[in-house]
């Protein structure tokens, strides 16, 4: 591990690459709660129902709801679908069972009425994470905003890993470490009208500065931000009310100075959709800002 500079000890840089190639990216579980239409806690008391879509066969129990952490208070049972019985399975299947509980991140199903979907491996949290899925939930409406400029604004999601007990070497030597963490910029469209942003790493659109608790800026290597040829994958689509994740995030690890770190924001795009994408590309700049604190 290469030695950076204190309190940062390394830095891996931006992991921006096709959507499309990936298993399971991974996905901060704000950005997933986010997106979901509901977030409930129950249990599937029965199935319902079973379909065949594309020679597959699936099942659709019965969420029986005891509580509503997003949507109407009202919701009484959702109806869940999942992968059914087969002689193969995908490495992306996600199967429940009659009588499982615990939390229900939900996505509409894009066929079915009222058919929704818990499709990712964090859309389903049992009953002992609830705090913490309340606690995320919390701090998912507390984030902080940059001003909208066209409708769009700037953010930033930050996970942090205590590495107080990690035993962590640099150089051969050990370092006492109390954090690492990850920074997710995003973009939320507050406008009344969809469009895209856009994530082509060598345009270097995005901006990101570290200032440490001493009020220090903390030099973070951006990593290779690589060449390539400019794809529909890289105008990412942000419709009214929603987020969107700019790549898959920037690491910073071993954080071992205590207190509060300010991360700065931006993010300049002059680049149109051309003949790649339909509809609005948001072309602009923004600026915002983030905090983090590091306990002792």
């Amino acid at each position: 591990m290469k030695k950076i500079l204190l309190p940062i000890l390394a830095l891996a840089g931006w992991l921006a690459v096709p959507h499309a190639n990936a298993s399971w990216a991974y996905v901060p579980l704000e950005l997933r709660m986010a997106g979901a239409k509901y977030i409930v806690v129950g249990k599937i008391d029965r199935v319902v129902d079973d379909l065949e879509r594309n020679g597959r066969a699936y099942d659709i129990g019965a969420i029986k709801v005891d509580q509503v952490l997003k949507g109407p208070k009202s919701l009484k049972e959702v109806k869940l679908m999942w992968p059914g019985p087969a002689p193969f399975a995908l490495s992306t299947d996600i199967k429940f069972r009659k009588g499982q509980e615990g939390v229900w991140i939900l996505y509409p199903d894009k066929t079915e009425k009222d058919v929704f979907w818990a499709s990712y491996p964090s859309d389903y949290q049992q009953l002992k994470a609830l705090p913490k899925v309340k606690a995320k939930l919390m701090a998912l409406q507390k984030l902080t905003w940059s001003p909208a400029v066209k409708g769009l604004q700037i953010g930033a999601i930050v996970e942090q890993s205590d590495m107080r007990k990690a035993n962590v070497k640099v150089k051969g030597r050990p370092v006492q470490a109390l954090a690492s963490a990850t920074v997710y910029v995003v973009m939320r469209n507050s406008g009344k009208a969809p469009t895209h942003v856009v994530n082509f790493p060598p345009d270097k659109a995005l901006s990101v500065e570290l200032t440490g608790p001493d009020g220090k800026v903390i030099p973070l290597p951006q990593g290779g931000r690589g060449g390539g040829k400019l794809g529909k994958y890289h105008f990412l689509a942000v419709s009214p009310g929603a987020l969107q994740a700019m790549g898959y995030g920037m690491r910073l690890p071993l954080i071992s100075q205590p207190g509060t770190y300010t991360l700065a924001l931006g993010y300049d795009n002059k680049r149109d959709g051309g003949k790649l994408v339909k509809g609005d590309v948001w072309q602009g700049a923004l600026k915002g800002e983030a905090k983090f604190t590091v306990a002792k």
